[in-house]
C-alpha cells in the first residue's frame, strides 16, 4: 500500500508557548502545511473548513478538551476520517487506551524534542496507514 504524502497537519494547542515551539520547529523541518487552533470549537471550525490530513489535539484544554473535541470531530462528515492524534503529558497506560477508545491513532508526549517533532509527527501519520 501506497502511504500519501502529508500535506496539512492542523494543531490544537492552548499553551502558546508549546504553539511557539512548534511553529518554529516544523517550519524548519517539515515539508507540510501547519495550521494552528488555540480552542476546541476553533480547532472543529478549522478542522471542517481546512480538511487537514492529520489533527493533532492537546488533551487539556479550556472549554471543550480534546477528549470532547475528537468525539465532535467524528460527528460531522467533512471531520469524520480524518486521523486524530494526541499532544499530552496525559500518557498513563489507562490514558494512552482511551485515546485509544475514542478514535486517536497515537500520542505524541509533552514535552518533546523539537528537532523530533516532525519525524513523530511522520511515524504517527506512516503508522496510521500501514494498519
Amino acid at each position: 500500500m501506497t502511504i500519501p504524502t502529508l500535506k496539512h497537519v492542523l494543531i490544537v494547542e492552548d499553551e502558546e508557548d508549546i504553539v511557539e515551539i512548534l511553529r518554529i520547529a516544523l517550519a524548519f523541518n517539515s515539508s507540510y502545511e501547519v495550521s494552528f487552533a488555540k480552542t476546541g470549537p476553533e480547532g472543529l471550525q478549522k478542522a471542517i473548513i481546512l480538511q487537514p490530513d492529520l489533527i493533532l489535539l492537546d488533551v487539556l484544554m479550556p472549554g471543550m478538551n480534546g477528549m470532547e473535541l475528537i468525539e465532535e470531530l467524528k460527528i460531522f462528515p467533512e471531520t469524520k476520517e480524518i486521523p486524530v492524534a494526541f499532544i499530552t503529558s496525559r500518557v498513563l497506560k489507562n490514558e494512552i487506551l482511551e485515546y485509544q477508545k475514542r478514535g486517536g491513532i497515537g500520542v505524541i508526549e509533552k514535552p518533546f524534542a523539537p528537532l523530533e517533532i516532525s519525524e513523530k509527527i511522520q511515524t504517527l501519520w506512516e503508522d496510521f496507514y500501514k494498519k
